[in-house]
C-alpha cells in the first residue's frame, strides 16, 4: 500500500476533527535518457543545454518521466514526457475537475457540499473513499469513452480513467503521462478549467497537502501546490512552485523496483534541480543545481 496509505489512516483522525485543517507496470525497466529543453514551439534545443539539465535523471534505477515549465518564460524541460505510467493518486486532479464540470451545477446544496468536501480531502490527504465514490459516479453517469474524449480535447491525449483497454495494456485502468498531468495542472492554476471559486478551492487545498517529502522538500519557504501519487512501484509528484521570478511547473513520474524512499529522494532532488534550471533561483538542495543557472542558459530558447 505504501507509506502514504499508512500516514492517511492516522491523519484522517485529525481531519475528522476539522475539515479546515485540513495510489503502468512496465514489462521491463527502460534506460533513461538525458532531459532536453524545449519551448512551447520547439521540441528540443542544443545538445549542450540538454547535457546540463539535471544529469541525475539519467542515473535513476528505473524509468523517469519529466515535464517542467517556467510559466512566465514558456521554457520547458522534458524527458520521457509522453511515457505512460500508472496515474496513482495524481488522477484525483482530473477526477475533481470532471466532478465540478459535469456534476456540480445540477446538484442540490447537500450534494454540492459532498463534492466540495471530497475534493478538498482528495487534494490535502489524498482521501480514497470520496475518490472511489466519484469514480463510480463518473463511470455510471458519463463513461470512460466520453471522459477520454473530454480529456483529449484538453490536451491530455494519454490519460485514461476507469478504462478497460488501459488495464489490458498497462495493468492499470487509470493512467497518464508527465506531460498530460503537467498540462492539466497548468490549466487549473491559470483558472482555465473551473470557476474562480472552485479554482481557488482546489489550488488552496493543493498548497496545504500533508505530503511534503518530494517536490516541496528543498523549496524552502516558497508556496508549493502539488499532488503526489504512489502505487506499487510508481511514485509521482506534480505541482507548481511559486518563486520570486514566477511560477514553475514540475511533473515527475518514476517507476522503480527499489524502495519508495529511493524514488522519493530522487524526485525531491530532481525537482530542486529543475526549479533552479528554469527559474535561476537557489534551493536548499546542495547538489548539481546549487549554483544558480547562468544567464546564458536561462535566456537560451
Amino acid at each position: 500500500m505504501g507509506k502514504r496509505q499508512t500516514i492517511f489512516g492516522t491523519v484522517m483522525l485529525a481531519v475528522s476533527f476539522s475539515l479546515v485543517l485540513l495510489g503502468l507496470v512496465a514489462d521491463q525497466i527502460e534506460a533513461a535518457v538525458t532531459p532536453t529543453f524545449e519551448t512551447t514551439a520547439t521540441i528540443s534545443a542544443s545538445a549542450a543545454m540538454s547535457q546540463e539539465a539535471c544529469s541525475m535523471a539519467s542515473e535513476f534505477t528505473g524509468l523517469v518521466g519529466i515535464f517542467a515549465k517556467n510559466l512566465r518564460t514558456g521554457q520547458v524541460v522534458t524527458m520521457n514526457a509522453d511515457q505512460v505510467f500508472a496515474a496513482a493518486s495524481t488522477i484525483k486532479i482530473p477526477v475533481s475537475i470532471v466532478v465540478y464540470r459535469h456534476f456540480y451545477k445540477e446538484a442540490d446544496v447537500g450534494q454540492r457540499q459532498v463534492y466540495d468536501d471530497g475534493v478538498e480531502l482528495m487534494m490535502t490527504v489524498s482521501d480514497n473513499e470520496y475518490f472511489a465514490d466519484f469514480l463510480d459516479e463518473i463511470e455510471a453517469r458519463i463513461g470512460a469513452d466520453t471522459i477520454r474524449q473530454h480529456l483529449s480535447q484538453l490536451g491530455m491525449s494519454n490519460t485514461r480513467i476507469r478504462d478497460i483497454q488501459s488495464r489490458q495494456t498497462y495493468g492499470y485502468s487509470n493512467v497518464t503521462t508527465a506531460r498530460d498531468m503537467g498540462l492539466i495542472f497548468e490549466l487549473l492554476y491559470q483558472g482555465k478549467m473551473l470557476s474562480p471559486e472552485k479554482t481557488s478551492l482546489m489550488t488552496e487545498a493543493l498548497s496545504h497537502t500533508i505530503f511534503r517529502d518530494e517536490l516541496p522538500r528543498y523549496m524552502q519557504e516558497r508556496r508549493v501546490l502539488h499532488k503526489i501519487g504512489e502505487l506499487d512501484d510508481v511514485l509521482a509528484d506534480v505541482g507548481i512552485v511559486e518563486g520570486a521570478t514566477g511560477p514553475v511547473l514540475i511533473s515527475v513520474f518514476t517507476e522503480t523496483p527499489r524502495e519508495s524512499e529511493y524514488a522519493s529522494d530522487h524526485i525531491a532532488a530532481l525537482s530542486a534541480c529543475l526549479y533552479s534550471r528554469l527559474s535561476g533561483e537557489k534551493t536548499s538542495w546542495e547538489g548539481e543545481s546549487a549554483a544558480v543557472v547562468s544567464p546564458v542558459l536561462a535566456l537560451t530558447r
